[in-house]
């Protein structure tokens, strides 16, 4: 290329129409390199994306592309289109080149085919690849085949610079593979990928990483390993300092009550010289003068030692708290003995997916993974289990439950969170419930629609379990989607103190390693096939 870079940001500011600030003076520049971009939902990753895509001006500064840049937005599945090829944004090219097949060749289809000589085969073989059949309709596509497309599109395009956004959601684990080889070829054909994810698997594969913080960027030479080391170190670091900023003050404290005792010895001495009348008169008449002096001066100073140390624990402690979130659940009166049915399949057929029945139970507390590919029919069974769907045929049967939609139904966005618990609840018990789960009185007030995706969840699963009667089931379906890092790793400590048992569908492998799972559920070309959890979990 003929610049070491294909795009560039110089002195840009990024301010939304509300006055929001998000970046100011931000300098940085992207070549032929993967890309990491991570951080809070809201921080601002999108529009960043697009910025540099040149889909939003910058409020200030400058930007360079010598080169040419895709961005693919995060798919919602909604299309309009009358084919896969416009789905992909292929359709201008793929009819370019046959109209030139045709002899029926227009002056401007040169420009639209560039050097794509082989893109109808290229698109051909993705396909195949993708597991996706050209007589599907767009219609009928599910939200991961509409992602699979918009990368084939990308992967396909003349692009020198992909900014791909959020590209795993909705992905199982033989897609992300898909994906994964696709940005493994395009690097090797010395282009550049920026890649906007919280999917930690992918985020493995860039070589480095930009973390969204205080209107800058935070910069990691390596992929999501080194951050999270890093970040460890970080957490150690400020826990270090808390704890010395505490001895401190616990110092500090003892160090001004001893200088307290001193003085009031010190007094005592004075008043027990003038009772005897061993000083002149005039220095007994102004040793009360100057003790009130002195002590008041000793006390306005502690006053402001003991502010000083409590502002440096503060501080210690708001550093500390911001790197260790863990939400965890109330104390709540669950217990299931081990002998007891959590979940019992009796000749079950599911509306939608495999025709073979299925047969299996678990007891005690339980923690399942229901894994399988996209279109498998995951969340048919789970919404099965919950009751909100009469089976084909057989049974299924077992504890009290509560299921929690991708969507969070259960939450009106008009609405505070705190106003979607009965009044019924001892209102200081709730607030302090609430706060376990990592949501403050700043934030139980807001709107539900105005929280983040992880502040909503964590409100949710407090809503769904302190309903009456209290239920022992939890049932979770691709809680992790559409949620910052920061809000999976917050999930992930909440449901490990989740004390009842618990079903969660989800294609993040990682995500499922952390929650203790005992047992798995998995879609096979044979069935369902039920039984006891493994360390790796992955998609049959």
């Amino acid at each position: 290329m003929a610049h070491p870079y294909f795009a560039a940001l110089h002195g840009v500011d990024i301010i939304l129409p509300d006055g929001r600030i998000l970046f100011t003076n931000l300098h940085e520049s992207f070549g032929a390199e993967t890309v990491g971009l991570i951080g809070h939902n809201g921080s601002g990753k999108s529009t960043l994306g697009r910025v540099l895509a040149g889909d939003l001006l910058p409020s200030a500064g400058r930007i360079e592309r010598p080169g040419r840049i895709r961005y693919v937005a995060q798919q919602t599945g909604a299309t309009s289109a009358s084919s896969l090829a416009e789905v992909a944004g292929l359709d201008a090219p793929l009819a370019a080149l046959r109209r030139l097949a045709d002899g029926d060749a227009r002056d401007e289809d040169f420009d639209i085919i560039g050097d794509r000589w082989d893109l109808e085969a290229r698109w051909e073989a993705m396909l195949d690849a993708a597991g996706l059949s050209a007589a599907v309709t767009p219609a009928a596509l599910s939200g991961g085949q509409h992602t699979l497309l918009a990368l084939i599109g990308a992967f396909c395009s003349d692009a020198d610079l992909l900014v791909l956004d959020e590209p795993g959601n909705h992905l199982d684990l033989g897609n992300r593979a898909f994906l994964l080889d696709q940005m493994r070829v395009w690097r090797q054909s010395g282009r550049g990928l920026l890649l906007i994810s919280h999917d930690r698997e992918l985020l493995e594969h860039v070589e480095r990483t930009l973390e969204v913080h205080a209107g800058d960027l935070r910069r990691y030479g390596g992929g999501w390993s080194l951050v999270a080391e890093q970040r460890e170190a970080e957490l150690a670091t400020a826990g270090s300092r808390l704890e010395r900023a505490r001895t401190e003050r616990r110092q500090g404290e003892q160090k001004m009550r001893d200088q307290a005792e001193r003085a009031a010895r010190k007094s005592a001495r004075g008043a027990r010289a003038k009772a005897d009348g061993g000083m002149p008169r005039i220095v007994l008449n102004a040793l009360p003068q100057r003790a009130e002096k002195t002590d008041g001066a000793r006390l306005e100073r502690h006053a402001r030692e003991r502010q000083a140390l409590q502002d440096d624990v503060a501080d210690a402690f708001a550093t500390f708290d911001a790197l260790h979130q863990q939400p965890v659940f109330p104390q709540l009166d669950i217990a299931i003995p081990p002998g007891q049915t959590a979940l019992a399949f009796d000749g079950l057929v599911a509306r939608h997916g495999p025709r073979q029945s299925l047969d299996w139970r678990v007891q005690g507390a339980a923690r399942i993974a229901i894994t399988g590919p996209n279109g498998c029919g995951k969340s048919t069974l789970l919404r099965t289990i919950a009751g909100e769907i009469t089976p084909q045929s057989g049974t299924v049967h077992g504890l009290p439950g509560v299921l929690l939609d991708q969507h969070l139904a259960m939450l009106d966005p008009a609405r505070s969170l705190l106003d979607h618990f009965p009044t019924s609840h001892d209102a200081g018990r709730l607030r302090q419930m609430l706060a376990l789960a990592g949501l403050g009185p700043s934030r139980i007030l807001r709107l539900s629609g105005e929280l983040s995706g992880g502040e909503r969840m964590r409100g949710a699963l407090l809503q769904a379990v302190l309903r009456e009667p209290t239920p022992k089931l939890l049932m979770l379906d691709e809680p992790t989607n559409h949620l910052d890092l920061a809000s999976v790793e917050a999930l992930e400590a909440m449901l490990k103190s989740w004390p009842g048992a618990l079903v969660v569908v989800s294609h993040d492998g990682r995500f499922l390693e952390r929650l203790a799972l005992t047992h798995r559920l998995d879609w096979t070309p044979d069935g369902w096939l039920g039984g006891d959890a493994v360390k790796n979990v992955v998609d049959k």
